[in-house]
């Protein structure tokens, strides 16, 4: 579409197309499209650091698929506000509200790992040794605290990045479900999470660690 013959552009493509080259009318396809992109967008949002958020990328601005339209001051690259994905927008704001609402979602200091951040794998244990290298393993957990907060301000990530459901075994909690990327607009329900849970696969799931209420006598 630019001219350049495939020449222009970036080589080295890590995208996915679910089964289909563009557009289809595939549900299965399309529901899975979608899924990917609420987990994608949760995994940017959810990151420590400011969000590098393209304009578009809320609405499902695709460009068509043209990862280098330089040149496309047409319907490739205008933002169709009519069209806006609803689902994709209430995903995005569901997240900015959470990191809004969370400071232990956008930390102000660098993550050194003395007790602000625990890498886990699915069974609870840390991540350690050659299981960083591990290419097979597409799931973990990351546990966040909030140096500057009380003890019990923590955040829970469930990520599965791979097709199959994985079991996860959570470090002590209770948690409270915040966000669902395989849910539309990431909603979520139900009380806080037992202490074993399955997530889908291709999915991000986010929990926070319920306050527990203590009651002080005075005499």
């Amino acid at each position: 579409a630019n001219g350049e013959h495939n020449r222009d552009g970036h080589h080295h493509n890590s995208s996915w197309n679910c089964g289909v080259e563009g557009p289809t009318d595939d549900t299965a396809v399309n529901a899975l499209r979608q899924r990917l992109a609420r987990a994608l967008l949760a995994t940017l949002l959810l990151s420590q650091g400011t969000p590098m958020l393209l304009a578009g990328d809320e609405l499902g601005h695709s460009q068509q698929g043209n990862n280098n339209a330089y040149c496309q001051d047409n319907t490739t690259t205008w933002l169709d506000w009519a069209r806006a994905d609803a689902d994709l927008q209430a995903t995005v704001a569901a997240l900015l509200r959470l990191r809004r609402e969370q400071p232990v979602l956008r930390l102000s200091q660098w993550l050194n790992g003395a007790g602000d951040v625990q890498w886990l794998e699915p069974d609870g244990h840390p991540i350690d040794g050659p299981a960083w290298q591990d290419r097979s393993q597409r799931a973990l957990m990351i546990r966040l605290r909030d140096p500057a907060a009380p003890a019990a301000a923590q955040a829970l990530l469930l990520l599965n990045a791979g097709a199959q459901a994985q079991r996860y075994t959570l470090p002590e909690g209770p948690w409270r479900p915040a966000f669902h990327s395989d849910a539309p607009g990431g909603a979520c329900t139900g009380s806080a999470w037992p202490q074993t849970l399955e997530l889908p696969g291709h999915c991000l799931r986010l929990a926070l660690r319920v306050l527990t209420e203590t009651k002080t006598e005075t005499t």
